[in-house]
């Protein structure tokens, strides 16, 4: 199965789902209390590894899980035998049958898992003392839903990445990703994946301090974008059309926004830089820097709210 990790939920994964189960189990410490507990919360529902919470209801959870799994296989000959007496069916075919749906649910949990794994790697790369001013909201359990429903289809190393890092930025702050967006996200196929990639990383953007928010995320165009002048960076006309079918971009590959802000216009008062690269920026004046009321108008290829929402994070 490529990158899957066994087959068995009990005896086949060994020590790859060991190594799941330390890398979610090592989060809880060190990390803001509002985000270890919406992490609490959102592994204990996702993973099927036996992760060792110091939260008695997380511990019980655990252990219903494990139990489930063991009666599952249990169950299946059992069932099947059922099932082939009550339809009328060879017992085989309905063996073979209950094999193929127990595989799948094995595979679904699997890709759950690794998900998981990529969000703690993200939740523990980041800086433990402080919220950002985050108040204590509740990750919800019709978010989790449609999470784990599209999740679970993921096999492939990339987007199980892309879902790993949105799992990772809703544990930090609900309601960062709405239920739309998951579902858009699910839908995008390796190319359509690919060319997102390509685009964040050639985006500038333009966020409030601390809290994250994107006001504007954009690919700066080098001429007219639909004329192919990005076609050199991977970004052609073509390449645009899929991203904006995907509800990604907007469909105006040219629109403007006054990134008047991040003109430095007296060193001794702040000023909001803007990102590139995942690295700070700001506007040097050649010469005596405009006026305040004088706009300056950055013109590219721009996100639309849901391409924001799962634009990288910096922090």
């Amino acid at each position: 199965m490529g990158n899957q990790r066994g087959a068995d939920p009990d005896a086949g994964t060994g020590g790859a789902l060991a190594e799941i189960g330390d890398t979610i189990g090592d989060l809880v410490t060190g990390i803001p209390a509002p985000i270890r507990k919406n992490a609490i919360k959102a592994f204990g529902r996702l993973c099927a590894v036996a992760v060792e919470y110091p939260v008695a209801l997380i511990e019980n959870a655990i252990s219903e899980k494990r139990a489930e799994s063991r009666a599952r296989v249990k169950l299946i000959d059992t069932s099947a035998n059922q099932i082939s007496e009550q339809m009328h069916i060879d017992a085989a075919y309905a063996r073979a049958a209950a094999k193929k749906f127990g595989q799948k649910i094995v595979r679904e949990r699997i890709n759950l898992d690794q998900i998981a794994e990529i969000a703690a790697a993200e939740l523990k790369s980041d800086q433990p003392t402080e919220t950002n001013g985050q108040t204590e909201s509740s990750i919800r359990e019709d978010w989790l839903n449609a999470f784990e429903s599209e999740a679970s289809q993921l096999s492939s190393e990339q987007m199980q990445m892309l879902f790993g890092k949105i799992l990772a930025g809703e544990i930090r702050k609900p309601t960062s990703y709405s239920i739309k967006t998951v579902r858009l996200m699910a839908q995008l196929d390796n190319r359509a994946a690919a060319l997102f990639k390509i685009f964040c990383s050639l985006s500038v953007s333009m966020r409030i301090p601390q809290s994250n928010i994107i006001i504007d995320a954009r690919v700066v165009s080098m001429g007219d974008p639909g004329g192919n002048s990005l076609q050199s960076y991977g970004l052609g006309f073509d390449s645009l059309n899929i991203l904006q079918e995907y509800g990604l971009v907007i469909s105006n590959y040219n629109s403007q926004m006054d990134y008047r802000p991040c003109i430095v216009r007296d060193p001794r008062f702040g000023v909001l830089p803007f990102t590139y690269q995942d690295r700070p920026w700001v506007l040097l004046p050649k010469e005596t820097p405009p006026a305040a009321d004088h706009d300056f108008r950055v013109t590219g290829v721009a996100l639309t709210q849901s391409g924001k929402n799962c634009f990288p994070s910096s922090r």
